[in-house]
């Protein structure tokens, strides 16, 4: 179904809702940009429920500029919690059922307004659970499914990108506020009120009363659950942020510029260890060194920072498994070519959130 664009109550309602993304934009304050990336892919997933990290990440790279490895959408994946591909299969059959049902009700049908409100609250997954990001990626499904609405203000869906969880799901509730006071539907959250000004009207009921205390106790609820949404969301970030300068930190640590000393690390232990199981008596000078060696290891091993592989292995490989290395060598002549290399470096990874901090570096063994 289509959406009619040229219906002046369809055109006021789009108009409310672009207005209400500014507005939801403006109090959104920074720009998160790992929401926009992780937006992005939900909406390269829009076109296809199935599509394969690799293909995500070449989708993401062409569309939206992006310089994405599969390895970095199965990151996002992990981290949004939508790394099983049933679940995510599931999220998507949802998120495009509410949109489906997303025409008729904006387009003033009373019996698919409720339809579409009745199924936007329902679970997204089969086990009766909601995802924290559903909404995010049933708004992003809307607008990837009808590209009409952004025909007028084609900056709408950049602005939805920018979305977190807390917002895409507050942003339903303004949808669903627009729509009622658009069309004139009785809105699931509050009861319908005069808005008319009147000094003479008569006491309220006690029906009345009722009504107004619950649209009010509506209301309360609606603004304590947007702040614990936004608690909730801050936490996390926070968490996220700990992780990620935890990652740039040693990232830094295993570069060229400071002589890739993780690395080194498992170099002078080895050689040290090598020396003693030859009985090799070390100079009592560089005691103090070695020592100094052993406790940065423990350093790095209680951060839980781990090494890929082992440093001066030789491996056979093929040309997907380099993919994500930095290989140093002959180019491939096909997928089934193998090679021998050497692990010139091992690449190591935050073992809990299972977040690369530097890729193995491998060299191809000449023949």
């Amino acid at each position: 179904m289509n959406i009619n664009t040229e219906d002046s109550k369809t055109q006021e309602a789009i108009q409310c809702i672009h207005a209400n993304l500014l507005e939801r934009k403006e109090k959104s304050g920074a720009v998160k940009e790992d929401y926009i990336k992780e937006n992005c892919i939900f909406a390269v997933l829009c076109s296809n429920f199935d599509a394969e990290p690799r293909e995500i990440a070449r989708a993401m790279n062409t569309n939206y500029g992006f310089n994405m490895t599969g390895n970095d959408v199965i990151k996002v994946f992990r981290d949004r919690r939508i790394a099983n591909p049933n679940e995510r299969k599931e999220i998507m059959e949802w998120a495009a059922k509410v949109a489906r049902a997303f025409p008729a009700a904006l387009q003033g049908n009373s019996v698919a307004f409720e339809n579409y409100e009745n199924l936007r609250r329902t679970s997204s997954l089969d086990n009766g659970k909601n995802h924290k990001a559903q909404y995010r990626i049933a708004a992003i499904m809307i607008y990837e499914m009808y590209p009409e609405l952004t025909q007028a203000y084609p900056d709408d869906i950049s602005f939805l990108h920018t979305f977190g969880d807390a917002f895409a799901k507050f942003f339903f509730y303004d949808i669903s506020d627009i729509l009622c006071k658009v069309h004139k539907f009785v809105s699931p959250y509050k009861k319908k009120r005069n808005q008319e000004s009147n000094p003479e009207k008569p006491p309220m009921t006690l029906e009345q009363a009722l009504d107004e205390i619950d649209r009010l106790q509506g209301i309360l609820d609606r603004t304590n659950a947007l702040f614990q949404e936004y608690q909730d969301e801050f936490e996390q970030q926070l968490a996220e942020s700990k992780v990620k300068e935890l990652a740039e930190f040693f990232a830094r640590l295993n570069s060229e510029k400071y002589g890739c000393i993780i690395d080194e690390l498992l170099v002078v232990r080895k050689g040290v260890n090598d020396l003693r199981k030859r009985n090799y008596q070390l100079p009592m000078q560089i005691n103090g060194l070695l020592m100094l060696v052993g406790h940065m290891i423990a350093f790095v091993q209680d951060s839980h920072i781990v090494p890929m592989m082992k440093i001066n292995s030789k491996i056979q490989v093929t040309a997907s498994d380099v993919e994500f290395c930095n290989y140093e060598g002959s180019p491939f002549i096909n997928a089934d070519e193998t090679k021998t290399v050497t692990v010139v470096s091992p690449g190591w990874i935050y073992k809990d959130k299972e977040l690369q901090i530097s890729r193995p570096k491998v060299k191809e063994e000449k023949k």
